[in-house]
């Protein structure tokens, strides 16, 4: 089935023909959005109902078996394999080998029992990094294949209208007429002031059209909340042999996206900020280890604890701990926040700050993320409301 973006003389189609043509299946006037005059596809359906995609800010790498130490080379003069594990000096026992770690660097996520909480990766592998960052990525395809007659291959993407737009029964041969994409980032009263919504408590809305659309998008510091509606208005011809010769249909399909959080995306989140690396300084913004260990602690006691009053305990001390000990900075500068540079792994009293474990700065806004992060797990949870 042939799929493409219209022409200016089908978008010109006249109204009235199409009313005619599915008079039966339009929503009522509304003057205000000529939109409402198309019936709506909305993707994905569950049990009937419009729901969406879940998206998260990172997630968890698949556990694999491998092998923690490899052979030295005389050649190369270095390991035949590079590892990303904890490095033990090395092994005489068995030759010139690098020693490292093949047990993991962490003890276990929790030291509660949790037989609910999925296990953290960072407790059963000896792999560093544990998650990677969760990427929003829709289907797109190179900029030379919406060329005719390209000669040469632009590998620049553009969005693959082919794998969104569809045709009712009876109906073949859609045409994109046009297509957008909105972002809506959801005010969050825990920080206002990086997550300001439309500034009327409202959502921050970004709309994108037609090949300007971005078809890549990270979402470490996207809130939960925030969606992503793709809407093509998509014209289809009539089957004859349906019974629809000379009809045609106009429809908008709709996709959404939305970020979502659960304690463990949280706890990946936990790992994910604990693993990136704040300008030069080649630490992280969760840079204290006891309050590392301490968050994914607190996480997992929130999933472990019952549910009503004490639960709803578990999620104060979390936020708690993430306001005792962060340093909030408009950027970062190192003996600002420490002192004396680099900081050792537990908490650092020596900046300006008072005492510090996470770093919270315009451009990596940790703490703010951690905050925001925990309210929506209140929610997700039932623990609590939305709400300042």
């Amino acid at each position: 089935m042939q799929k493409a973006l219209a022409s200016m003389a089908v978008v010109g189609l006249a109204l009235s023909v199409v009313q005619a043509a599915s008079a039966a299946t339009f929503a009522p006037m509304n003057v205000a959005d000529l939109s409402a005059l198309l019936p709506v596809n909305h993707q994905p359906q569950c049990d009937g109902k419009n729901s969406f995609f879940p998206l998260q800010q990172a997630y968890r790498l698949q556990e694999e078996d491998v092998d923690t130490t490899a052979p030295f080379s005389s050649a190369t003069g270095s390991c035949l394999t590079a590892r990303n594990v904890g490095y033990c000096g090395v092994n005489m026992g068995s030759g010139n080998v690098v020693g490292q770690e093949t047990a993991p660097h962490y003890p276990p996520v929790t030291d509660v029992s949790c037989p609910d909480l999925p296990v953290s990766a960072s407790s059963t592998s000896p792999e560093l990094v544990t998650v990677v960052p969760g990427i929003f990525a829709l289907c797109s395809v190179n900029k030379s294949a919406l060329t005719p007659n390209a000669t040469t291959t632009d590998f620049r993407q553009r969005l693959n209208v082919n794998a969104f737009a569809t045709c009712p029964a009876g109906f073949s041969t859609p045409f994109v007429r046009n297509v957008r994409l909105e972002k809506r980032i959801p005010f969050q009263p825990k920080c206002p002031g990086v997550f300001s919504g439309n500034g009327m408590g409202g959502d921050l809305v970004f709309d994108q059209f037609g090949g300007n659309i971005r078809t890549w998008w990270a979402l470490m510091y996207s809130p939960p909340g925030t969606r992503f509606i793709l809407r093509l208005t998509v014209a289809c011809q009539g089957i004859p042999s349906a019974g629809n010769g000379g009809k045609i249909n106009i429809h908008i399909d709709e996709f959404e996206w939305r970020v979502v959080v659960t304690s463990d995306s949280l706890l990946a989140v936990i790992d994910l900020l604990h693993s990136n690396a704040i300008s030069t300084s080649e630490i992280p913004c969760i840079a204290a280890e006891d309050v590392y260990l301490a968050l994914r602690e607190a996480v997992s006691r929130i999933a472990c604890a019952d549910p009503g009053v004490d639960q709803q305990d578990r999620l104060f001390e979390a936020e708690a701990l993430v306001i005792a000990f962060c340093a909030f900075g408009d950027c970062f500068i190192a003996e600002d926040f420490f002192g004396t540079f680099p900081p050792s792994n537990d908490i650092d009293m020596g900046g300006a700050f008072g005492p510090t474990g996470i770093l919270d700065t315009i451009e990596n806004p940790c703490c703010c993320k951690l905050l925001v992060d925990l309210d929506n797990l209140g929610h997700a949870l039932n623990i609590t409301t939305p709400g300042p």
